[in-house]
């Protein structure tokens, strides 16, 4: 469930698996390892703002065109 806080927009863990079709293990690692950047204020549940879910999208997108990139180029 989505969560509105100021006018930013959080998801949950289970929001991203809906959205990234990850494992909710892997959203977890993502996020333990910084890979997703969020925040665990209870130290319970991970909430992550809509901003870093983008940054991460992107970086994931670059990742992909860039490898493809190199490998037609290489």
């Amino acid at each position: 469930m989505t969560i509105k806080i100021d006018n930013e927009t959080y998801y949950t863990v289970k929001d991203l698996v809906k959205i990234l079709g990850l494992s909710e293990m892997t959203i977890r690692t993502y996020l333990k390892k910084g890979i997703i950047k969020g925040n665990r204020p209870t130290n319970k549940f991970w909430y992550i703002r809509k901003e870093n879910l983008k940054l991460f999208l992107e970086g994931k997108k670059q990742r992909i065109f860039g490898n493809i990139f190199h490998k037609l180029n290489g």
